[in-house]
Formats: C-alpha cells, sequence, structure tokens
C-alpha cells in the first residue's frame, strides 16, 4: 500500500497522538500498583510512537518484532538513536510478552 505525503502525514500524527495519550494513563497505573498494565502501556507507547518514525521515513514492518529490527536497522546501527533508545523498546517488549 502507497500512501500519499498527506495521507502518511496524516497517519503518522494519528500515531503521534495515541503515543502521548497512551503515555499518559502510565502514571495512573503505576500509582495503583499496576505493573504489567503500566509496561504495557510504556511499550505501547513506545510502539505507536516508533510506528509513527518509521511510516515518516517511508519504512512498514508486519510485526511488533518487525518493527524492532527496523528500529535497529535504519536508526540504532545508523548512531541516528542510541542503543539505550533500541534497547528500551526490545526490553519492554519482553517484559510484556512475559507478563501476558
Amino acid at each position: 500500500m502507497s500512501l500519499s505525503s498527506e495521507e502518511r502525514e496524516a497517519v503518522v500524527n494519528i500515531r503521534l497522538q495515541q503515543a502521548k495519550e497512551t503515555y499518559a494513563e502510565v502514571s495512573t497505573q503505576i500509582e495503583h500498583g499496576f505493573w504489567r498494565t503500566a509496561v504495557n502501556r510504556l511499550y505501547y507507547a513506545c510502539y505507536y510512537a516508533t510506528t509513527a518514525l518509521m511510516i515518516k521515513n517511508g519504512h512498514q514492518a508486519h510485526t511488533h518484532s518487525g518493527l524492532i529490527g527496523l528500529l535497529g536497522i535504519h536508526f540504532v546501527k545508523t548512531n541516528i538513536m542510541s542503543d539505550e533508545m533500541g534497547f528500551v523498546l526490545r526490553s519492554l517488549f519482553e517484559l510484556r510478552q512475559k507478563s501476558d
């Protein structure tokens, strides 16, 4: 599927809004001791933001692990993003899987 630049920008904006809203949920979850839910919300906030980044740059992942791989290839290995940032997304993904 090919998106026009306007469509791509709209999707990126929607994903970024989803990331912000999801991240806003985290403090409430932590406040109430819902740690698994907090990890889940943190992961999805990162997931939505990373998806926006990929779409903005013309990359498309079909799976969550594929998204993590694309982040590594296009942003971490090229030093656009730090290793630590890639590690955060991978770690949250693994924690989320373990808590399901």
